[in-house]
């Protein structure tokens, strides 16, 4: 087994936090929208991060041993879920992001979301040695690319209509 970073254990935490907040914030965004089409776009986004947790939770426990019978009784995104709306809040609260806020703030906030999702996910497939976790991180990197580029056609459409 390759040897891993002290701050590993850290570095996936925050990884699924970041996630889950993401999932969080597309589905209040699909909750908002009255387009049917762009609803459904926004739910599918909101499922791939969550599927993302579980690509996170699989590099955790390849590298650890006896983690992932213990991950088979927690459903993570529960476990995460306080934390990460938490942080979530903090982060749309820090954006001066409210409830009131119109929904082309909340698209910029979430397209500057998934570009930082995919460059930090680009850096830790740079740096770590774990094949397992180099080529999962490169994957989600490609994702995160993938939904910060339909979230900037959702939001230029919606540019357009207003």
């Amino acid at each position: 087994m390759t040897e891993l970073p002290d701050n590993f254990d850290k570095i996936v935490e925050q990884c699924i936090l970041m996630e889950i907040q993401a999932m969080n914030l597309y589905m209040k965004l699909a909750s908002r929208v009255k387009d049917e089409e762009t609803r459904s776009v926004l739910r599918d986004i909101a499922e791939m991060e969550e599927s993302h947790v579980g690509r996170l939770v699989e590099i955790f426990s390849g590298a650890r041993e006896g983690v992932e019978k213990s991950f088979s009784h927690v459903n993570i995104v529960k476990a995460f879920q306080p934390e990460a709306l938490r942080m979530h809040n903090a982060r749309l609260a820090g954006a001066g992001i409210t409830d009131t806020s119109p929904l082309d703030d909340y698209l910029t906030f979430a397209i500057v979301g998934e570009s930082h999702a995919r460059a930090h996910y680009e850096r830790l497939s740079e740096e770590t040695s774990e094949s397992l976790a180099k080529e999962i991180f490169r994957i989600l990197s490609r994702e995160e690319a993938d939904h910060e580029e339909t979230l900037a056609k959702i939001r230029q459409s919606f540019r357009e209509k207003n």
